[in-house]
C-alpha cells in the first residue's frame, strides 16, 4: 500500500475540517423540538362573558420558550380537563373589560383586569429558540363548578399548520412558586 503524500494528507485534513464546520447546522436538525414553559401566576373565577353567559374564566401569566428551533406562532388553542369531565375546548380571550372578585380579609372585593394587549401571548408571532417569552393567556370554559382543574393542554400552531403541545398539570403549580400579580388589577370604584 502506498504511503499518502503530503498533499493528499493536507486535502484530507481540510475536508474533515470543512465537514466539521457544518456540524452546528446539521445537529439541530436531529434535536427534538418542543415548546416548554411554566405558569408564573394564575387567577380563576366564575364570571360573565361579554355575551352575558356564565363561564369559568382563567388568566395566566406564563413563561414559554421554543426548544431547539424558533416557532412562528399563528394561533394558540387551549383545552382544560377537570376531574369530573372530558377535555373542554376553551375560548382564548384578550379581555378589554373583565371583573374578578377576590377575597380580601373575608371581604369580597371586585377588581378590574387591565392587561395591555401587547402583553398577551396570542399576539406574539415568534417564540425564539431557547429564549423565554413572558406574557398572559386568558381563556374561558363552559364549566360552572368552582373546582381545581386537572390539567390544561395548550396547542401552539405555526403558519404552516404544524402543532406543538404543552401540558401543565394543576398539581405541578405550587402556591409558593406563583405570585399575585398586582400590576394587572385595579380596584373598582365604589
Amino acid at each position: 500500500m502506498a504511503k499518502p503524500t503530503d498533499i493528499e494528507l493536507a486535502t484530507l485534513i481540510i475536508a474533515v475540517i470543512g465537514a466539521l464546520a457544518w456540524l452546528p447546522t446539521i445537529i439541530p436538525l436531529f434535536l427534538s423540538k418542543s415548546i416548554e414553559g411554566k405558569v408564573i401566576s394564575q387567577y380563576a373565577s366564575l364570571g360573565k362573558l361579554p355575551n352575558g353567559k356564565d363561564a369559568s374564566i382563567l388568566v395566566q401569566k406564563m413563561s414559554l420558550f421554543a426548544k431547539n428551533k424558533d416557532f412562528f406562532l399563528r394561533d394558540i388553542k387551549v383545552y382544560i380537563k377537570y376531574p369530573t369531565t372530558q377535555e373542554i375546548n376553551c375560548r382564548v380571550w384578550t379581555w378589554r373589560h373583565l371583573t374578578f372578585t377576590f377575597n380580601e380579609n373575608g371581604r369580597a372585593v371586585q377588581k378590574s383586569l387591565r392587561i395591555d394587549a401587547r402583553e398577551y401571548l396570542i399576539h406574539n408571532t415568534v417564540l425564539p429558540r431557547d429564549q423565554a417569552v413572558v406574557g398572559y393567556l386568558s381563556f374561558s370554559a363552559d364549566y360552572l363548578n368552582d373546582e381545581e382543574y386537572e390539567y390544561i393542554r395548550y396547542v401552539f400552531i405555526d403558519f404552516e399548520g404544524r402543532k406543538r403541545q404543552l401540558l401543565i398539570y394543576s398539581k405541578n403549580i405550587s402556591d409558593e412558586e406563583t405570585y399575585f400579580d398586582d400590576s394587572i388589577w385595579s380596584d373598582m370604584p365604589d
